[in-house]
C-alpha cells in the first residue's frame, strides 16, 4: 500500500467507488452496501497516521486460514486499541520460500524449512533426478523424498502440467483471483485445489501431501482442507470476536471495550473493517452495526 494508494482511496471518488483493493482478502469482487458504508467512514476521516494504514494493511493480510490466525487477530484489536503497532507489516512472508531458497533459516517455526523440502523434491522430480546425491547439501530427508515420488507414481504430460503449477503456488507465483479462475479452468476442481494450497495453511504439511497424492492419481480430494477452509474452533474465535466488534460498533457494551480503550472515529472505521473481514471469512448472516457510526448518508449520528 503506498501513500498515492492511500490518497486515491480517501478522495476525489464517488461514495460508491470502493477500491476493492483494501478487500483482497475477503473473496468478494463487487462492493456491497457494507463496504461502501466503510468506505464514507474512511473518506471522511480525510488525511489519517500512517501507523492506521499499517493496522489496515494487517486487516488486509489477515486470513482464517493461516497458522497464525488467532493470534494475529488479538494483534489487530490489540493495535487498534493502542493506535500502535510493533513491526512492520511489509516484513510479514519474509522468511516465506516465496523470498528464495534459503529464506527458511530466519523461521524459528521449521515450517519454512520443511515448505522448502517440498519444493526442493517437486523440483527434482520435474528435473528427473530420481536419486538424492551422495552430498545431499541441503540435507532433504530420504524418507520424504521417497514418499513424494511414489505418491506421484510414473510420470506423465498431464502430472508434469499439475507439478509445475503446485510449485507456481507453493512459491507464490499464482494467488490472484484471476490465477485461480485459470486453474479452475484448465484442471477443474483439481485446479482449485491447488490454487487452495499453502504452506501457510494450518493444515501444513498434511494439504501439500495430500495434494501430491492427487497429482498421482490424476483425480482431485474428495475432502480437502486448503485456503479459505477453516474448522469449528476457528469458526468459534472468529465469531466470538466479530459479535465483540460488532457491539462495540453499536455503542454497547463489549468484553474488548477495555482493550479498544477511547473510542474515536478512526478506531471506528478499523473496527468496522475488521469485523467486515471476519464476516466474510465465515459468511455470517449477521449484519454490520453501523447505524451508531455511520446513518448511510455519509453523516455520523
Amino acid at each position: 500500500m503506498n501513500s498515492d494508494a492511500w490518497k486515491r482511496s480517501a478522495i476525489g471518488c464517488r461514495k460508491e467507488d470502493v477500491p476493492m483493493w483494501q478487500w483482497s482478502n475477503i473473496g468478494l469482487e463487487q462492493p456491497d452496501n457494507e463496504m461502501t458504508r466503510i468506505y464514507r467512514m474512511e473518506r471522511r476521516l480525510g488525511q489519517f497516521p500512517q501507523v492506521a494504514k499499517s493496522i489496515r494493511e494487517l486487516i488486509l493480510r489477515l486470513e482464517i486460514c493461516h497458522f497464525k490466525f488467532e493470534s494475529h487477530l488479538q494483534r489487530i484489536i490489540g493495535s487498534i486499541g493502542k493506535m500502535d503497532i510493533d513491526f512492520n507489516p511489509k516484513s510479514i512472508g519474509r522468511f516465506h520460500p516465496k523470498e528464495g531458497e534459503n529464506a527458511w533459516k530466519g523461521d524459528k517455526s521449521g515450517r519454512s524449512r520443511q515448505g522448502q523440502e517440498y519444493i526442493w523434491i517437486l523440483q527434482m522430480w520435474l528435473n528427473e533426478d530420481l536419486q538424492l546425491s551422495e552430498q545431499n547439501r541441503r540435507s532433504i530427508p530420504q524418507s520424504l523424498f521417497e514418499g513424494v515420488h511414489e505418491a506421484l507414481g510414473k510420470r506423465d504430460e498431464r502430472k508434469e502440467v499439475l507439478v509445475l503449477a503446485l510449485l507456481d503456488r507453493l512459491l507464490w507465483k499464482t494467488v490472484s483471483i484471476t490465477d485461480h479462475r485459470r486453474l479452475c479452468k484448465k484442471f477443474g476442481l483439481i485446479g482449485d485445489q491447488i490454487a487452495r494450497t499453502d504452506i501457510c495453511h494450518y493444515s501444513f504439511p498434511k494439504n501439500v501431501q495430500r495434494m501430491i497424492q492427487a497429482i498421482g492419481m490424476l483425480q482431485p480430494l474428495s475432502d480437502f482442507e486448503g485456503c479459505s477452509s477453516f474448522e469449528e474452533e476457528r469458526r468459534q474465535c472468529a465469531q466470538r470476536d466479530f459479535k465483540a466488534l460488532n457491539a462495540w460498533l453499536e455503542g454497547k457494551r463489549s468484553r474488548i471495550e477495555v482493550k479498544l480503550g477511547e473510542r474515536t472515529a478512526l478506531k471506528e472505521w478499523l473496527v468496522a473493517c475488521l469485523a467486515k473481514t471476519l464476516k466474510e471469512h465465515v459468511r455470517f448472516e449477521d449484519s454490520l452495526l453501523l447505524t451508531s457510526v455511520d446513518d448511510g448518508s455519509g453523516n455520523s449520528s
